[in-house]
């Protein structure tokens, strides 16, 4: 780390200027995922992944630089994005926490005021994860919206490109762009809010159970309905989306994990062994509970605009600790932070995650609003309006670098 980055949110400084445009005056970081022209994309594996700089921007970094954006870094990523902690990235905003993943270093370079905006990957739950774990926003759009040619894939039936910053405006900006088209965030009057029968009694953190209901009574208090969902398909999201993943990663990466195991992260590598290990019958199955939530999805939001419910079921959890206890009872700490992720990559449907409290020990604590396919604009409404309910954005860190300075790695 530099004295510029001293949490090891940085892969390589960029100096890539910006222009006129939307985006002008923006500086954003890019995932180590995806195609940067003239630098590496190590996707968080040096000594696997081809280190010769990228010949040209991801389709998605194409649409940033022309609308102006300065690219000033690429960040830091867990491996391959096959995991949801990013460990060589601290968490600004609480340090004996993990900054989350795998974006985690695009959300904890914009905690410590790096960046303006950051692309993220989400396969999971990669943008929003981390962003509710360092105070940020996080938009996971509707799958294929964003094109992701230049980007590695992990599972190209769920992988997604989305936008961080630290407010929600400057999410929807980011949106637009990568969209290629105009988005006017909408807030539907009367607001109609669900809330899944399913999470009712599912395990959670107080702590994040205080924040969720705050922010469901503040919604009631600003005039939205808020109304119970049934959607019985949905404990059974986790599982089949991760199901799906494994299978899909083993056919990107079973190749070269085969050829050079000891290369591969030990939780990484552990994931993709087990893999092949899994019955193509229940990744059939998988898909059919895909299926059969994104009909339960549709009949919801016949009667409500979005769905209100936590980011994360647990505190954000302190670094090296894994398990970790959600709610009295002992978890993984990768089941336990995509238990409330994972149902939205599965069925496609566009997710964000908005800053909205803290917890007993400070670090932040995220809400999530889900709108059916295609609704960013109601999605990022939404947000909008939980954010200055809630009290508006969290600022940078105050002690945290806020240019590149000099950095020891650059590529122009």
């Amino acid at each position: 780390m530099t004295g510029d980055d001293p949490y090891g949110a940085v892969v390589t400084w960029l100096r890539r200027p910006g222009g006129p445009g939307p985006l002008a005056g923006v500086r954003v970081g890019v995932k180590d995922l995806i195609a940067v022209a003239g630098a590496p994309r190590l996707c968080g594996a040096p000594g696997i992944a081809d280190p010769s700089p990228q010949p040209r921007d991801a389709a998605c970094v194409a649409r940033l630089v022309a609308a102006g954006a300065a690219l000033v870094a690429t960040t830091a990523t867990h491996q391959f994005a096959y995991g949801i902690v990013t460990p060589q990235t601290r968490n600004p905003r609480a340090p004996d926490r993990i900054a989350g993943g795998s974006s985690g270093g695009s959300a904890a370079a914009l905690a410590a005021g790096l960046v303006d905006g950051a692309l993220g990957t989400d396969t999971g739950g990669s943008v929003r994860i981390p962003a509710a774990c360092c105070g940020v926003v996080g938009l996971k759009p509707t799958y294929g919206r964003i094109p992701v040619d230049g980007v590695q894939p992990l599972a190209p039936s769920l992988d997604t490109v989305g936008p961080l910053a630290r407010d929600v405006a400057t999410t929807a900006r980011l949106f637009a762009v990568l969209l290629d088209a105009p988005v006017v965030p909408r807030l539907p009057s009367p607001l109609r809010v669900g809330v899944p029968a399913q999470l009712t009694d599912s395990r959670v953190d107080e702590d994040v159970r205080s924040v969720w209901h705050a922010v469901l009574d503040d919604l009631a208090a600003a005039g939205a309905v808020v109304a119970t969902v049934d959607l019985p398909t949905l404990p059974r999201a986790p599982t089949a989306n991760g199901r799906i993943l494994a299978a899909e990663a083993l056919a990107v990466h079973g190749d070269a994990y085969t050829a050079d195991p000891a290369g591969f992260a030990a939780d990484v590598g552990a994931r993709l062994a087990a893999a092949h290990d899994l019955d193509p019958a229940a990744v059939d199955a998988a898909r059919v509970t895909a299926a059969r939530l994104g009909d339960e999805l549709r009949a919801a939001f016949a009667r409500v605009d979005v769905l209100v419910v936590p980011t994360l079921p647990c505190r954000v959890p302190p670094v090296g600790v894994d398990p970790i206890v959600v709610d009295g009872v002992e978890e993984a700490v990768v089941r336990a932070m995509t238990r409330g992720t994972n149902a939205w990559n599965l069925t496609g449907v566009p997710a964000g995650s908005v800053p909205a409290g803290h917890d007993g020990g400070g670090a932040p604590v995220g809400v999530q609003v889900v709108g059916a396919p295609d609704a960013e604009a109601t999605v990022l409404g939404v947000m909008g309006l939980v954010e200055r309910l809630r009290g508006g954005p969290q600022p940078p860190i105050a002690d945290a670098g806020q240019s590149a300075g000099t950095p020891s790695t650059t590529a122009k």
